[in-house]
């Protein structure tokens, strides 16, 4: 426990994207703040080395946007001022959630090469403020792109920081990458905890923190890092020019500790040189606290993940167009910013700071409605991509049926909208692997959908001038792996394993029943495995719902009690007065089948919804069991959960979760002190007993807990009651930030199916792939040649996921091979091959001098396809 002999301060702006100002002000601020921050660089480079001004940039988004425009003189200045050590820039693209796909994280350090290419920018070290986790995948990709530092720190509010803290360690990431990590104080510390730049408070505040550090043996270095905002505007704040006067007037004093400005890299080279060796190796995911914030606005964050499904299935296309010879309609530097949109929605500032003690000011209400627009922009911009491409790839396979002409009523439809009997439905597969789907017959729109969406993306029932609306009709279609099939819509899937029975629907592998009285799922039978995997819980049964209020009039007070003064920010409330309920009338509707579907409708009566209404259905020829909701949610400020559960009949309960698709056991694969009580997963999640199990796939809500309602257990480990999923898709706990209350329509879409044995990851990644991502329909097609082809034959390798996109930076396409296994894999090279030349890149596309044979274990690998050669 030695003496504090330094306190380093790195001063920089926390970047919230809105919170204490609208979005794109918040945007335009951070590249003054940079350009302030080098004004006092200079008018301070004369002093003593400690006492020369030094600035941060916390994320590359702001700071690309802002260089571009500023132009070579302002880039150059930056660049003089980086190499001297006085300014720097971390890696991340913004402050993010773990909502992220793994696509997304790549694309997200993507600014790291513009930086260093463009602009002759270092790029050494990372940073992650205010956030209460980062994303496992990054203690890879980070290190992977060259960038060996990280620095945390985590607004403990809501949340906690893994002990000791502060402190180091190296984390290691899935693949085995290592990343030199500091877990460290909140960045309101310099300023406003300890009061440095204040000769009013600092010695009566910063004594306090300098003794207990020296006194945890826990700490065992001789400096203090810490960081500093603006005293005020401790969000989106401008440099603080009275910490520079601060720190000379200190240390001219003859005061101790000595202050002297840092930055991360600096700070970097003082843990390496003497401390990095002894220090400990954690591996596991640093699971986010504040995730649960996602839940304040579930349609948002459900449309969302499905913009990630849609935006990745579009790059498919485009390369396909590529390898054809042809050239997608929209610009690559397009498609970046669409991955910054989604992006944006993901990032960690949801909206005003007054979001709950003012939801309907116009400061929050306009920021929710940028930071929801992020989202929108990109749902709708890649549909458009999506839609361009295949409409492109389809004219070279088919001959589209004439368009209608819009009926002012004096036409006969048939007339105004003819039809072709040698039309059909063209089905795409931008999966690497074959595929057997049920798929819905889009409605006829003779030519009438938006052109930016496929008629199978727009809402059959919605009134519109076009054709008259048609009855619901699936077809069962087997479509090549990266490839296509023309199917005749005139045959319907026969359907004749589905039974539909009163309250009872089958199919070829389950019977399920329901419960009259409850509307839930009393029995799921799996006729292979001969087992009934439907149970019960305290709340409900399979398939249920559950809204649960805080019967206290302490509110959000009897959750969490906020002090910033305390060492944690505040005190979690364990074991709050909740009050649960679950319907209070059920309304089952006979069982039917319907276009390939066997289905049961229950309508519920219940405390936070107008009404709800769950499908389970049971599909032709497939083990799986859907489970749909449609909520018509009730506004509510107070605070509310809503629950779905998913309780099994198990003797054992071993879990597995998808993180940013990364296979984690809990416990096992976690670092200490992250949140226990609720994970967001990516797709899915499962439970087993080593007999039998079930995985679930949950297309629209991220956050799960495990073994029953865990919500403000605060548990230091995984300690599950009973073997369940709970689906947790809305919530309005958080004091600030999050969004006060929701209402309207709001899907819960979950898939599920079951499985002899422990958790098989490869199959469970399967399920889910094929669950999440949809095969593109396009109806009124001639075909003009074959009934169907693929872009390449990829061997279907279980564990192995293919991205496919063209290249952003240099020529071809770029294949990224993930591998969600524990152990090696060897490269279908020979199947890339066929459309060019192969070579080996990085995570930000670089090309690399070595080529690499197979994908390790929990790793991932980079290929361009450079074609014709």
């Amino acid at each position: 426990m030695p003496r504090i002999q330094r306190i380093l301060v790195a001063n920089h702006t926390h970047h919230d994207i809105g919170f204490n100002d609208y979005q794109d002000v918040a945007f335009r601020q951070h590249g003054e703040f940079v350009r302030g921050a080098l004004d006092l660089i200079e008018a301070t480079a004369a002093e003593d080395p400690a006492n020369q001004y030094r600035w941060v940039c916390e994320v590359t988004g702001p700071l690309v946007k802002y260089l571009r425009k500023a132009g070579p003189a302002e880039v150059e200045r930056f660049r003089y001022w980086q190499e001297r050590g006085a300014i720097d820039v971390a890696a991340m693209q913004y402050n993010l959630t773990p909502l992220l796909s793994p696509e997304q994280m790549r694309r997200s350090l993507y600014p790291v090469r513009e930086l260093r290419e463009e602009m002759g920018i270092t790029v050494e070290t990372a940073m992650q403020d205010d956030v209460n986790g980062v994303s496992w995948l990054f203690a890879d990709l980070l290190p992977a792109i060259g960038v060996d530092f990280l620095t945390m720190a985590i607004n403990q509010s809501r949340g906690r920081a893994p002990r000791p803290f502060p402190g180091g360690f190296w984390w290691e990431g899935p693949a085995g990458n290592r990343l030199l990590t500091w877990n460290g104080f909140h960045y309101l510390f310099g300023r406003s905890q300890a009061k440095l730049g204040d000769w009013r408070f600092v010695d009566s505040s910063l004594p306090y923190y300098l003794d207990r550090l020296e006194q945890d043996e826990a700490f065992p270095y001789d400096f203090l890092y810490c960081e500093s905002t603006h005293p005020m505007r401790v969000d989106n704040g401008p440099p603080d020019a009275k910490m520079a006067q601060f720190v000379r007037e200190w240390n001219d004093q003859g005061r101790t500790p000595t202050i002297e400005f840092t930055t991360p890299r600096l700070f970097r080279d003082e843990l390496k040189k003497g401390w990095a060796a002894d220090l400990p190796v954690w591996r596991g995911d640093w699971t986010d606290w504040w995730s649960d914030g996602a839940a304040s606005s579930a349609y948002e964050t459900g449309m969302n993940r499905a913009t990630h499904e849609v935006l990745a299935a579009a790059e498919v296309l485009a390369a396909w167009l590529i390898a054809d010879g042809k050239s997608p309609d929209l610009a690559q530097d397009f498609v970046e910013q669409v991955y910054e949109a989604m992006t944006l929605y993901d990032e960690h500032t949801w909206g005003a700071f007054s979001s709950i003690d003012a939801p309907e000011s116009l400061f929050s209400k306009a920021q929710w409605n940028r930071k929801a627009n992020f989202g929108y922009q990109a749902a709708m911009e890649s549909h458009d991509m999506l839609t361009r491409s295949a409409r492109s790839l389809a004219a070279d396979r088919g001959e589209r049926l004439a368009e209608g002409r819009f009926n002012l009523g004096d036409l006969d439809p048939e007339d105004a909208y003819p039809t072709d009997p040698e039309a059909q439905l063209l089905v795409i597969n931008t999966l690497p692997h074959e595929r057997t789907v049920n798929v819905e017959v889009p409605e006829f729109r003779s030519g009438g959908a938006p052109a930016g969406m496929l008629e199978g993306f727009f809402p059959r029932d919605v009134p519109w001038g076009g054709p008259p609306h048609t009855a619901i009709e699936r077809l069962r279609v087997t479509v090549p792996g990266f490839g296509y099939a023309f199917a005749d819509p005139a045959a319907p899937i026969p359907g004749d394993d589905l039974v539909a029975d009163g309250l009872r629907i089958e199919n070829e592998f389950y019977r399920v029943e329901i419960d009259p009285a409850t509307g839930t799922i009393s029995s799921w039978y799996d006729k292979a495995l001969e087992h009934d995997f439907a149970d019960r819980m305290q709340e409900g049964g399979l398939g249920g719902y559950v809204h649960e209020i805080v019967d206290s009039e302490k509110g959000r007070d009897a959750l969490y009690l906020q002090d910033f003064g305390s060492w944690d920010f505040g005190y979690w409330q364990a074991d709050p007065p909740f009050q649960r309920s679950g319907p209070t009338a059920v309304t089952c509707a006979p069982a039917r089948i319907e276009a390939g579907t066997a289905l049961i409708d229950v309508t519920i009566e219940a405390r936070g919804v107008r009404k709800a209404v769950c499908r389970i259905a049971l599909p032709s020829r497939s083990p799986v069991l859907e489970v749909d909701w449609l909520l018509d949610k009730t506004p509510q400020t107070d605070p509310e959960s809503v629950y779905v559960l998913f309780p099994v009949r198990l003797d054992g309960q071993d879990y597995t979760v998808d993180l940013n698709g990364i296979p984690i056991r809990p416990n096992e694969d976690q670092l200490p002190g992250v949140v226990f009580d609720w994970y967001p997963i990516r797709r899915w999640a499962d439970v087993s007993d080593g007999r039998h199990g079930v995985t679930l796939v949950a297309l629209d809500a991220p956050l799960v807990q495990l073994g029953g309602i865990t919500t403000n257990k605060i548990a230091e480990r995984l300690e599950p009651e009973r073997p369940a999923i709970v689906s947790w898709p809305l919530n309005n706990h958080w004091m600030v930030n999050f969004k006060a209350s929701q209402e309207g329509e709001i899907p819960l879409r979950y898939r599920l199916t079951t499985h002899p044995g422990g958790c098989d990851i490869a199959a469970a990644n399967r399920f889910a792939e094929e669950q999440a991502v949809a095969p593109v329909v396009l109806r009124d097609y001639r075909p003009t040649g074959a009934s169907s082809g693929s872009l390449l034959e990829v061997p279907s390798v279980p564990g192995l996921e293919v991205h496919l996109k063209p290249a952003t930076y240099g020529d071809g396409l770029i294949v990224r091979i993930r591998n969600i296994t524990d152990g090696a894999i060897a490269l279908p090279l020979d199947a890339f091959r066929t459309l060019g030349t192969v070579s080996a890149v990085g995570a930000l596309e670089e090309d690399l001098a070595e080529g690499v044979q197979e994908v390790p274990a929990f790793g991932e690998v980079g290929l361009r396809i450079t074609l014709g050669d």
